[in-house]
């Protein structure tokens, strides 16, 4: 019977730890009702032989029927020229990587997606897709990168977002241009026309793309129909390049013609002719379109070949003559590229501020435009840098961090840098890789971190991050589903509140720094426009409206009425209790606060903490500038993110397009320093800074974002003197960074992006990878890292909980027993003739035996009745014991067992 208890016990316990898993895996993820998910296709650390390499990667789709519905570049124009992503039947190769031939093998392939120059990330209209995998033709995705220079350790590629929801219409890529390319030397305005002529079902090109080296000004396509023409595309190829949405799209009918050119200049004193490198040219438009695929006898949607693949050369001459004559005028760049003149699809934290001269930001020719000529030198730079050299000092950057010191030992081989628990000796020795190998490799991206599954759907332009005091938290403050867009706001900035109401999800995001589970969310139908977020040392939120120029001040334990609000709603103004578009705050210990009021006032403002004015700091830019080529210092363009280190009576500012963070004394506001983190030629617009907590100095981050920003860095500064101890970027590139947070030590780092995805809405980095070395100083230690110690005790927990219980039944059995043995053990006492037994309870329980036996002495007890609760015990065990009495006994001793066995 205990054995059957005991293996019920067991099972029992095994089953709720297993439910009990099972219903910890999955309390925090919320279903995505597309399946949306995400394929990296990258390079593994590949490295070219040459410049102007170019390299395919294939990638095996898995055996599901699939839907591509978007894409995230991860590349860079520093490295690359441009990249091709095919969808095909075969792959050109049967290796994996290969650098010569082409890029699938057979009739059955279709470009997919085109990048170049930075291009942002794509998405397709909600019923569009590229249908792959089961069931249809393509089976591979093929990237095709076209290199400038050599490179070692290469990782670019491009990011697939996937749905395994069908849609109702079908996506295809078709390519136009020409290759009769023959640019002589002074010569300008060069055409280069193509047309052709369609037949096919009809076609409804929504987005378009153009491609063409250092010398085109502008390529274009056109519809033709009945003699009338119809712009398609225009656009500048100097432009980061991606597919771009139209503002309309265009259908193609059958018999309709297509026709274009690409307009040139050449000041060199050669000739250019077409050809792959970036010594030569090309002409190509690629227009991404939709069409409704037939569908079988039982309605289901039928997979095949797009309707057009190419229309290349210059078919029909004649047609080229209905081109007008603007179209060798570049268009006029938008704030952001791809938006149209409406603002829509744009974002106006990537305009200038009103100070700035919009004329030159809208030129008409990309002639002028440095933007190229920066580019060829950085990559004339990279072919000839010194590969060797490399200022970062590591020792310098582990120190400011309020690490323990290492001693570093050169090896070629990628080791990990830190340990995640600080638990090692002084004389221990870290072996790690070569500073001047891992530079860019010192703070690593976190891949399977966020859990997307757990993040709302929409999840938008993400406006601030911080971290709670125990860094177990990370605060997300986001806009949902609206983007800051130019019809949200009148030309005094003021917001059109009765045409726009508050957003309606939750825009406030509690997320688990360990596992990147949404834990909690709130602060829906309360926000208009969000944008800063700061948690005090009490635990308190702060929190920016731009739209309601606003500041809130939420308690933990009431996150629905605002415990301290600062400026008067949807009121712009300039006066101590007026804000205009705040951006970010930073929160001293005694409460007073300070207040980023940047985007219209260009100035820092402190309050007490009731929110009354105390003082204010800074003014907007004049037009003179400081010996340096910059505006003088305490003028700011915009004031987009503050960082207080209240140690060091430190309060820093980002100076947006300014591309410098101003330092104050945070007491007296008197100016201490700015820091640049780049030259200007090379630097990007500063969006956030952050200082990092307990760290041995002013240890402050700040990254760099916009789009025209070729590479947005995370940069690690020392704020004291203006030192650079070291910068990285991330693999995947970062696109559009907004804010940044940083945890205790600075061993991670989270970026917040403004996407439109939640796949690359939010980024961690780690210094130290969980992993930790062996050592020198101690021969033999065992290190269990947090996910292998909570699975190893959950396991131990089974195997201990059927064990205790049996335990704990089997004591509790025994001392019922006990309970009577004491009582048996009593009776046999009176009746011994001399007191030889032991008064421990389980003395006796356990020499019983030896007390039988001893039942030949006299006992003046023996008649005395027993209790009846003993009888039991007594029958199952008198026989045994009396049967081993020694042979010589005296009648007395009979008489004795005769009467006990009479008695029981």
């Amino acid at each position: 019977m205990n054995k059957f208890r005991f293996g019920t016990t067991t099972v029992l316990n095994f089953v709720l730890g297993l439910l009990t898993i099972l219903e910890y895996g999955y309390t925090a993820s919320v279903t995505n009702k597309d399946d949306i998910f995400s394929i990296n296709i990258t390079m593994p650390n590949f490295n070219t032989t040459q410049d102007d390499q170019y390299a395919f990667l294939q990638y095996e789709l898995p055996d599901e029927e699939l839907t591509i519905v978007g894409y995230s570049p991860l590349i860079n124009m520093n490295a690359a020229h441009h990249m091709l992503t095919f969808a095909c039947a075969n792959p050109g190769s049967n290796k994996n990587i290969w650098a010569t031939g082409q890029a699938c093998n057979g009739n059955e392939q279709l470009i997919i997606h085109g990048w170049a120059r930075n291009a942002p990330p794509m998405t397709l209209p909600d019923d569009v897709g590229f249908p792959v995998g089961r069931n249809t033709p393509y089976k591979y995705i093929i990237v095709n990168i076209h290199y400038l220079s050599t490179i070692v350790n290469d990782r670019s590629g491009n990011q697939l977002i996937m749905s395994r929801k069908p849609r109702k219409y079908q996506a295809g890529v078709m390519l136009a241009g020409t290759s009769q390319i023959y640019l002589k030397p002074k010569a300008h305005s060069i055409r280069t026309p193509f047309s052709c002529r369609y037949n096919g079902p009809s076609i409804s090109i929504f987005a378009a793309r153009v491609h063409a080296h250092q010398w085109a000004r502008v390529n274009s396509l056109y519809r033709v129909r009945d003699g009338v023409i119809t712009q398609i595309v225009k656009g500048d190829p100097q432009w980061p390049q991606s597919f771009y949405p139209l503002p309309s799209p265009i259908e193609i009918q059958n018999d309709d013609y297509l026709v274009g050119q690409c307009v040139y200049d050449n000041d060199n004193d050669y000739i250019v002719r077409v050809g792959p490198t970036h010594k030569d040219e090309m002409c190509n438009v690629y227009a991404m379109y939709s069409f409704e695929p037939t569908k079988t006898s039982t309605g289901k949607q039928k997979t095949g070949a797009s309707p057009i693949h190419s229309c290349w050369d210059n078919e029909f001459s004649s047609i080229t003559n209905l081109i007008p004559p603007d179209s060798d005028v570049p268009p006029r760049k938008p704030s952001d590229i791809g938006g149209t003149s409406d603002g829509h699809q744009t974002h106006a934290e990537h305009a200038m501020s009103s100070s700035i001269d919009i004329g030159k930001q809208l030129s008409l020719s990309s002639v002028d435009d440095p933007a190229y000529e920066d580019y060829v030198d950085e990559v004339e730079n990279m072919r000839h840098r010194n590969k060797d050299s490399d200022g970062f000092n590591f020792n310098k950057v582990l120190s400011h961090l309020g690490l323990p010191e290492y001693e570093y030992v050169d090896a070629q081989n990628y080791d990990y840098l830190l340990p995640t628990h600080l638990t090692y000796g002084k004389e221990q020795t870290v072996k790690i890789h070569n500073a001047k190998i891992m530079s860019s490799n010192l703070y690593s991206c976190v891949d399977s971190w966020p859990d997307v599954k757990s993040l709302p759907g929409q999840l938008g332009e993400i406006g601030g991050l911080a971290l709670n005091k125990a860094n177990d938290e990370l605060v997300v403050f986001h806009r949902g589903s609206r983007k800051w867009e130019n019809k949200y706001f009148t030309g005094n900035y003021r917001y059109r509140n009765e045409n726009y109401g508050p957003i309606d999800e939750d825009v406030l995001l509690h997320i688990d720094t360990r596992t990147g589970q949404t834990k909690f969310r709130w602060g829906a139908k309360m926000f208009y426009m969000p944008h800063g977020l700061t948690i005090d040392h009490a635990g308190n939120f702060w929190l920016t409206d731009i739209a309601m120029h606003q500041v809130f001040m939420f308690k933990p334990n009431d996150l629905t009425h605002p415990a301290l609000t600062v400026g008067e709603i949807f009121q712009p103004g300039s006066g101590p209790t007026q804000l205009c578009r705040p951006a970010d705050i930073a929160v001293m210990k005694n409460g007073d606060f300070f207040v980023a009021d940047g985007y219209c006032n260009s100035r820092i403002i402190k309050f007490n903490r009731q929110g009354e004015y105390i003082t204010e700091w800074g003014s907007s830019m004049t037009g003179a500038q400081d010996r340096d080529g910059f505006p003088f210092p305490n003028q700011w363009n915009i004031v987009h993110s503050i960082a207080l280190n209240e140690d060091a009576q430190l309060l820093c500012g980002a100076d947006r397009e300014n591309y410098r963070i101003q330092c104050f004394d945070a007491n007296t506001g008197e100016f201490q320093r700015q820091i640049r983190v780049e030259t200007k030629d090379n630097i990007g617009p500063i969006y956030a800074i952050e200082f990092a907590p307990n760290t041995n100095g002013t240890v402050l981050f700040a990254v760099t974002g916009g789009t025209d920003t070729p590479v947005k860095k995370v940069y690690m500064i020392d704020a004291r003197t203006g030192d650079i101890l070291t910068s990285f970027d991330s693999n995947p590139h970062l696109i559009a960074p907004h804010d940044i947070a940083v945890s205790t030590n600075g061993r991670e780092v989270y970026v917040g992006e403004l996407a439109s995805s939640p796949i690359n809405a939010l980024h961690k980095f780690e210094l130290a990878t969980r992993r930790d070395l062996p050592t020198q100083t101690f021969s033999k230690r065992i290190y269990l890292n947090d996910r292998n110690f909570r699975v190893s005790l959950i396991i131990m927990g089974f195997f201990a909980i059927p064990v205790l219980l049996a335990v704990i039944i089997g004591c509790f059995v025994r001392i019922r027993n006990l309970r009577k043995l004491r009582r048996l053990n009593l009776f046999l006492n009176d009746v011994k003739v001399s007191s030889t037994g032991s008064s421990s309870v389980l003395g006796d329980w356990m020499n019983r035996r030896k007390g039988f036996e001893k039942l030949d002495q006299c006992s003046d007890g023996e008649n005395e009745p027993l209790d009846n609760e003993i009888n039991d015990d007594l029958n199952i065990n008198s026989n045994d014991e009396i049967n081993q009495q020694p042979t010589a006994s005296t009648s007395v001793n009979n008489g004795v067992a005769f009467k006990m066995g009479a008695s029981l």
